[in-house]
C-alpha cells in the first residue's frame, strides 16, 4: 500500500510540512510505504492548460500521484480558503488522481476558516471520483507547540488517529472490485 502527502506551503520549514511529517510517521507506523511530497523544495511550474503537461517535474510528479493509493494533501488556509499551490498541485497532476482515496489536513492561522477544505474535496469528488475521507484535520495555531511540531494530544489526537485509521482503511478497499 503506497501513500503520497503532498506539503503545498511554499515556505520552507511551514507548520504544513511540520503536519505533512506527522501523517508521514503515522502512516509508516501502520505499515504503508508513505512518499512526501515537498512543494517548497520541489517546484511545479503554474497550470497553463496547455505546456505545462510537459514540464519533467510535472510528469513526475503525475507518475507519484498515479502510484498512490492514498493522498494526504497537507495545505495551509488564506483567506478562508486552501492555497493556491494545492490547486495548482492537483491541475497540473491532472491525470493522475482518478479514483484515489483522499484525505486533507489544514493548516489554519484561525478557527474561522473550518470549511475551508470543501472546494478541494467538491473537486476531487466530482471531477476525478475520488474517495474523500469524511474526517479531515484542521490545524490552528494551538495545535503547534513553541517549535512548530504538531500537538497530537486531546481531541485533536483523537481526530487524527480516527481520520488516519479511517484514510488507511479506505485505501485498502477502494477502489471497490
Amino acid at each position: 500500500m503506497n501513500a503520497l502527502i503532498v506539503s503545498t506551503a511554499l515556505k520552507p520549514a511551514s507548520k504544513t510540512l511540520a503536519a505533512a511529517r506527522t501523517v508521514q510517521r503515522r502512516l509508516t507506523s501502520s505499515g504503508m510505504a508513505a512518499d512526501l511530497a515537498d512543494l517548497s523544495v520541489e517546484a511545479l511550474p503554474q497550470c497553463d492548460g496547455a505546456a505545462c503537461y510537459q514540464d519533467a517535474a510535472v510528469k513526475a510528479m503525475t507518475e507519484r500521484v498515479k502510484a498512490a493509493q492514498l493522498i494526504v494533501l497537507c495545505f495551509p488556509v488564506y483567506n478562508y480558503q486552501p492555497n493556491a499551490a494545492a490547486k495548482n498541485f492537483i491541475e497540473v497532476t491532472n491525470e493522475g488522481w482518478k479514483d484515489k482515496v483522499v484525505t486533507l489536513v489544514a493548516n489554519a492561522g484561525g478557527d474561522r476558516s473550518y470549511l475551508a477544505p470543501m472546494p478541494l474535496a467538491n473537486s476531487l469528488m466530482v471531477d476525478h471520483r475520488c474517495l474523500i475521507v469524511p474526517q479531515f484535520l484542521y490545524l490552528s495555531p494551538t495545535a503547534y507547540d513553541a517549535t512548530g511540531e504538531v500537538v497530537l494530544g486531546g481531541l485533536t489526537g483523537e481526530l487524527f488517529e480516527q481520520q488516519m485509521k479511517s484514510a488507511v482503511h479506505l485505501a485498502h478497499s477502494w477502489p471497490a472490485r
